[in-house]
């Protein structure tokens, strides 16, 4: 296996598993906000630090991936011009 089929495997292991914390997350917040039974007025003190700490995660994993694939991208189109 080359130094290149190494590199790509472990990149795809990394976005599979952000990927994965992604979604995860997005399916504990639905399920944060539509079964459990709230106030309707406001959200509990627990619910607004939960929702947050949920929503910063998010942010880190797409931010992630969106720099992974900028960087796999930027080095695509580098060989493309050469």
């Amino acid at each position: 296996m080359t130094t290149e089929e190494i590199e790509v495997r472990v990149w795809a292991a990394i976005l599979l598993t952000l990927a994965a914390i992604l979604l995860i997350s997005v399916i504990a917040i639905i399920g944060g906000v539509l079964f459990v039974d709230q106030d309707k007025e406001r959200i509990s003190p627990i619910d607004q630090a939960f929702l947050a700490i949920l929503k910063d995660v998010m942010l880190l994993c797409i931010g992630a991936v969106g720099g992974i694939a900028g960087r796999k991208g930027a080095y695509a189109a580098a060989n493309l011009m050469k």
